[in-house]
């Protein structure tokens, strides 16, 4: 393989959370009647959900911020039934372990989001590292995530890869001078990238 380490975003490269976030981010923010512009969810949607309000001009440092953002998080939780993994997720980080590539994960998730996730469950045992925002202080697409994961790996920059969906994914490979290799599969916007990969399967190839 080309690669020893492969790094995996969650949201839009291993699980299909679009549509799912897409309503409930609309259902909150017409209940308290903001208007909803999909341009700038695409803006947001693999950001935090935290900055993805802010984008919405919603200052959570407000108690009425602080209420949407525990409301957009129970009609998430509502929605969730609609989450998949992507066709192949499993297959293919089954093929790269049984291949001895190391796997990371690093998200814009907090802990509790990534370890309660039930279509989570079967792909995490096969990652060696887990990086979510409860592990530093700049998520996404700053490099602090990447730099948190490889002082824990010791893992070597030109033999690692990071797959992921958007800017704020390249960005963060990009700063911190790793490949980056976009999801195709899951992408809702343009990103500039090393490599291109139309489904998971390419991957194995």
């Amino acid at each position: 393989m080309a690669f020893k380490n492969y790094i995996f975003d969650i949201d839009g490269t291993l699980l299909n959370t679009y549509y799912v976030a897409y309503k409930a981010k609309e259902k909150v923010l017409k209940e308290y009647n903001i208007p909803f512009d999909k341009k700038m969810f695409d803006l947001g949607f693999s950001s935090t959900s935290e900055k993805s309000l802010e984008l919405f001009g919603i200052d959570l440092n407000t108690d009425l911020g602080q209420e949407i953002l525990k409301k957009e998080s129970i009609y998430y939780n509502e929605f969730s039934k609609d989450i998949k993994m992507f066709d192949d997720a499993l297959e293919v980080i089954k093929y790269l372990k049984d291949n001895n590539a190391s796997l990371a994960i690093v998200t814009a998730r907090n802990k509790d989001e990534v370890y309660t996730e039930p279509k989570l469950a079967e792909l995490l045992p096969y990652f060696d590292y887990v990086i979510t925002v409860s592990d530093v202080e700049k998520p996404k697409p700053d490099k602090e995530s990447l730099e948190v994961l490889f002082k824990r790996s010791n893992w070597k920059k030109d033999e690692s890869i990071f797959i992921g969906d958007s800017n704020n994914d390249s960005k963060c490979a990009k700063s911190f001078g790793i490949k980056f290799g976009l999801a195709g599969w899951g992408a809702v916007e343009e990103v500039e990238c090393d490599y291109y990969f139309k489904s998971l399967k390419d991957l194995k190839s």
